[in-house]
Parts: structure tokens; sequence; C-alpha cells
């Protein structure tokens, strides 16, 4: 269910929380492939209904951790991608000059140290280097076909932060804070078939992420963690293509929203163990700012996996499921140019599977 940032005893905790990279020792490396498969439909004011294009995406996860024996601290180092979407809706969805194919990557480079104060508490943190990529492609709405394109790059420079918390053997809690990040996107846009591509920069805005979370064992067999997930996505305002035709503006106005995460993990004899999570997702674009390129609603995700660990060497295989009511947008955007708008009805479907392999040496 996500929830992990309390127990966070495997090296992704440089992620999650680097203080918890202090409970291990000698050195562990994990990768892992988070495949997601994600669909979204809409069904007009009008009845006339259109499917996005499914996108099948795998993210990276790549950890390791070094814990020298008898020290009090560890170091670590991850590469992630901790945002990131992909959408590709048809020309004939009604609502073109909104969204048609639309790509953002961002991935992470990131070092930390933790260090062991006392035998319960601990801290960690780190730089992280972020890079992002989008290409972003919309209609224009003057004739049929054309169509506006923003590709550009960049990067930024940020940190993490954490704190874990062990007064007893049954007890934990960890704090996670990562830094926002600012992206000065440098790149060329299009304005197909009117103008050929010219230089183009933005400034694109991600948000601190403050993670609270308590990890329960009854015994050593058991291990339940709760988890409050606070995005500051208010952050994102309006973004500013700049280039010497004129400047675009790509409106956002996003609000903050949390995550609410629980979990729970079985020890089970012979080297393995199960799992079960649930995480809530509160939706983050307002009505009024609705955009079909990013098919925001307020999700329930239902997860289960299994472990095995025989020596160094452990594995993880992890589904997970979400469901969420359809979306109605009223009164939405409107293009004055087509007078397209984005009032319809909009539901969408989440299915993941995420292996991880770990070795420990």
């Amino acid at each position: 269910g996500n929830a992990f940032v309390a127990t966070a005893d495997d090296p992704a905790a440089v992620y999650y929380n680097p203080a918890g990279l202090t409970q291990l020792t000698g050195q562990d490396f994990s990768a892992t492939a988070y495949v997601v498969s994600f669909g979204a439909d809409y069904r007009a004011p009008g009845g006339a209904t259109t499917s996005m294009n499914r996108q099948n995406q795998v993210i990276p996860q790549v950890y390791y951790a070094w814990a020298p024996k008898n020290a009090s601290w560890a170091l670590g180092l991850g590469y992630y991608d901790p945002y990131g979407l992909s959408t590709d809706w048809p020309s004939t969805s009604g609502f073109r000059t909104f969204a048609t194919k639309n790509e953002e990557t961002y991935s992470t480079l990131n070092p930390v140290v933790a260090w062991r104060i006392s035998d319960m508490f601990s801290l960690g943190g780190g730089l992280t280097f972020n890079r992002l990529n989008v290409d972003l492609n919309r209609g224009i709405g003057l004739m049929p076909g054309d169509e506006f394109r923003f590709k550009a790059d960049g990067t930024d420079i940020g940190f993490n932060l954490g704190l874990r918390w062990q007064p007893s053997e049954q007890h934990a809690f960890g704090l996670s804070y990562q830094h926002q990040t600012s992206f000065d996107l440098s790149g060329t846009a299009t304005a197909s078939p009117y103008a050929p591509a010219e230089s183009a920069t933005s400034t694109f805005v991600f948000p601190e992420v403050l993670i609270a979370g308590y990890s329960y064992r009854p015994t050593p067999q058991w291990n339940f963690e709760a988890d409050i997930d606070w995005t500051n996505w208010s952050r994102l305002n309006t973004a500013v293509i700049s280039k010497a035709s004129g400047a675009l503006d790509l409106p956002f106005n996003w609000q903050s929203s949390c995550f609410y995460e629980l979990g729970v993990t079985r020890y089970l004899n012979g080297g393995w163990n199960v799992s079960a999570g649930y995480t809530l997702s509160e939706n983050s674009v307002p009505d009024a700012m609705w955009n079909p390129a990013v098919p925001d609603v307020t999700r329930q995700f239902w997860s289960a996996g299994v472990g095995y660990s025989q020596g160094p060497l452990r594995f993880m295989l992890t589904l997970q499921h979400a469901t969420s009511p359809s979306r109605n947008i009223h009164n939405g955007m409107i293009n004055p140019l087509s007078g397209e708008t984005t009032d319809g009805s909009y539901s969408s479907s989440i299915n993941t599977f995420a292996l991880s392999l770990d070795y420990r040496f």
C-alpha cells in the first residue's frame, strides 16, 4: 500500500525515509520493474464516447545501500522516477484542443547518508539530481488537424530528509520530507502547419512532499503500517511557454492533496512472506481546471504481494488494482477558437504489477 516510511528496512529507504538505512548491515542492492497499465474513457454531454489509447509504462527503481558492521552511519544511492505520466487521446475525442498525446518523464538520482544518533533515533538525508522531459501536444482549433507541440527538458537539484524513532521493538515512527523542485525547461514549440519550430522555454514546478508513518509489530511475524502522504500540488499554478511569436499560458492551478496508506505483512516459515495494502489517493485537480491530459480522480488502490528470501537473495511480486468513480465535469474549460469544452464524464482504470529483486552481500 506504499506505507513504508516507518518500516524503511531495505534499500528503498533511500526514497521513503533515508534514516531507515541504519537498520541494515553490509551491502544491499535492489532493483524493481514497476509496470503500469492505464486507460480512460470519455462520454460527451451529447452521449458520444471515446477511449484513450491504453498506456503501458515501465517505471524503474534501483537502490544501493552500504552500512558497515558496527558503524553508526550508512550510505545509499537511488535512481527512480517519482513523477511522470503518458496519455494519448485520439484526435476524434471532441476535446483535441486540450489534449492529444502527452508525455512527461521525471527521473532522480539520489545519494543519501544516514546517522544513528542512538539505539532509538536515526536521521538521514541527501541531494536529489533531477531531470524532466516533456512532450506536450494538443490541437490549435483553427482548422482540422492543426497542432501545437512543446518538447523540452531541464534539470534541477533538490534534497530529501528523513527521521526514524523506534522506542521499542513493537513501535516505530517515521517522517520524510522531499523538497520542491523547479525546472527551467528549454526546447522547441511548433504550431503546425502555420509556422516552423522555434526555440521555447518554460518553468515547471513540482511539489514538496511530507510523509508521516507508524509501524506496529505485535510479534516478529507481523508488521502493520499506516502513513499519511501530503503533496503540495498548489505549487503548480500557470506555466508560461515563452517564444518569439508570443507567450502561451498553460493553466493548472492544482490543489494540495493526500494519500492515506495502510499495509500489512505476514512473515511465514521457509523464507516466505505475504503482504496486502490499501491507498486512498485524493483528487488534486479542481473541476474548473480539469484537463483530459491528466485525468485525475479520487482513487482507491488495492494491492497484494508475495515474497521469498533465501540466503542473500530476496524477491517480491506485487499486483495492484485501482478503483474510482466516474468524474463528471460541468462548466469546465472552453477553447474560444474551436468551441470545444472539457465537459463530460470521465472514467479510468489502473492495473500494475511490480517485480523486485534484492541481493545482500
